[in-house]
C-alpha cells in the first residue's frame, strides 16, 4: 500500500507569478507599528480565490495610519476607507480603531491590483498591493508581467553576480521508477 499519491494541487508554496488584478480573501490582518516612527500599521496577507493562481498568497502588505498633520490624516483616512469599502462596509459606519478594521476584514473577499515592487536590500522583488476594489465578477486577471529578473540574482552593493553553484538539471531521479520506489527496511534510519 502506498503512503500517498502525488498531487500538484496539494503543495505548499503556491505563489502568484504575475502582476494583475486578483480576487482575494483576507487570511491575516494584524495591527502593529512601523519600525522607525512607531506609527500604527495594518499588515495584511491575502490569498487568491480564483483563476490560475488560486491558493497563491500575497503577503506582508502594510497600510500605515499617519495623523502627523492634516494632509497625512486625510491620506490615511482615504487609504483605510478604500480598503473597508472594497470589502463591503456601507457608508456611515464609524470606524474606531485599526483593531476594529483588522477584525472586521478577516476572511472578507475583495479584489486587489498588484504590481512588482522595487528590489529590497537583498535584491529580491515581491508583489505589492496598489489598489483595493470590490470582488471582480469577471474573476482574477493576471496581466502577464512576471517578476523582474526572475531566477536571477541581482547585484547587491555593486558586487558582481555569482553563477548558481547548483545548476538546474532537469533529470528526474524518479522517472525510471515506473511509478514505484522500493526502499528496503535496512535503508531506513530507524
Amino acid at each position: 500500500m502506498s503512503l500517498f499519491i502525488t498531487d500538484s494541487n496539494n503543495v505548499f508554496g503556491m505563489s502568484v507569478q504575475e502582476a494583475g488584478l486578483y480576487n482575494v480573501k483576507v487570511i491575516k490582518a494584524q495591527v502593529t507599528k512601523t519600525k522607525d516612527r512607531k506609527l500604527p500599521m495594518l499588515t495584511l496577507d491575502v490569498e487568491v480565490i480564483d483563476g490560475k493562481y488560486k491558493g497563491g498568497q500575497i503577503r506582508f502588505q502594510n497600510l500605515v495610519w499617519d495623523d502627523e498633520d492634516q494632509e497625512h490624516l486625510e491620506t490615511s483616512v482615504k487609504r483605510f476607507n478604500t480598503l473597508v469599502m472594497a470589502v463591503g462596509v456601507q457608508d456611515g459606519v464609524a470606524i474606531d480603531s485599526l483593531n476594529q478594521i483588522a477584525q472586521g476584514i478577516q476572511n472578507k473577499q475583495l479584489s486587489v491590483d498588484v504590481e512588482w515592487g522595487n528590489p529590497n536590500n537583498k535584491g529580491q522583488v515581491y508583489l505589492e498591493i496598489r489598489g483595493y476594489h470590490p470582488v471582480n465578477p469577471d474573476g482574477s486577471q493576471p496581466n502577464g508581467v512576471k517578476r523582474p529578473n526572475a531566477g536571477q540574482a541581482s547585484p547587491v552593493n555593486n558586487q558582481p553576480q555569482i553563477s548558481n553553484p547548483f545548476p538546474n538539471h532537469s533529470n528526474d531521479p524518479f522517472a525510471s521508477s515506473k511509478g514505484t520506489i522500493d526502499v528496503k527496511d535496512s535503508d531506513l534510519p530507524f
